[in-house]
């Protein structure tokens, strides 16, 4: 009897295993990297939404002097480079630079990614640095553009904002950089909705 229990055994991860190599036979590369991507950005959620408190702590220390800051917006791909996806997906985030400090990234990010989840605002995530660093100094692989505005951004008003939206939990997030849905935040709307431009 143990015998055909542990036959069965063998013929399960057996075919478990043709299974696993059937998929990435017919998978691209680029799939499957992306798969991985997103399953270790889903396990960043918790981190930022604790760490929203001192993302809200940073901006209110700006604030104090923010006539000595400078805030751009821009747009990347929302993937990395190495993965191939629709150019028509982007992502939005901001760049503060200051007498202090070189710059920080700041943006919206869903915390799960998922078609609906909760969101946090995020301070220099991995995506946001590498893709501006590729851009200042670098090859842009991210197709990193600047979001030209007229008068340039009104720091004051527009940190102001991202903090009103931090403390009345306005996070809703959804994960479709394509069509914005009213009523639903992703990080192109949240950025769209805080930018204040200088008078």
């Amino acid at each position: 009897m143990e015998l055909k229990a542990g036959k069965l055994k063998i013929c399960g991860k057996i075919q478990f295993l043709f299974l696993v190599l059937f998929l990435m036979i017919v998978t691209s590369c680029a799939q499957i990297r992306l798969g991985i991507e997103l399953l270790l950005s889903d396990l960043d959620g918790n981190g930022l939404i604790e760490n929203e408190g001192q993302v809200r702590n940073t901006l209110e220390t700006i604030l104090f002097t923010s006539e000595n800051y400078t805030m751009t917006g821009y747009t990347r791909r929302i993937f990395s480079p190495k993965v191939n996806k629709t150019e028509s997906l982007y992502h939005s985030f901001y760049a503060i630079t200051g007498d202090d400090v070189l710059f920080i990234t700041l943006g919206f990010s869903g915390t799960k990614k998922r078609m609906q989840s909760e969101g946090a605002w995020a301070i220099n995530t991995e995506s946001d640095m590498k893709s501006y660093l590729s851009f200042k100094y670098g090859t842009n692989e991210w197709e990193v553009q600047e979001i030209l505005i007229n008068k340039g951004i009104n720091t004051e008003l527009t940190i102001k904002n991202i903090i009103y939206r931090i403390d009345n939990d306005i996070n809703y997030y959804y994960n479709d950089h394509k069509n914005n849905i009213e009523g639903m935040e992703n990080c192109n709307t949240a950025l769209q909705n805080t930018l204040v431009e200088n008078n």
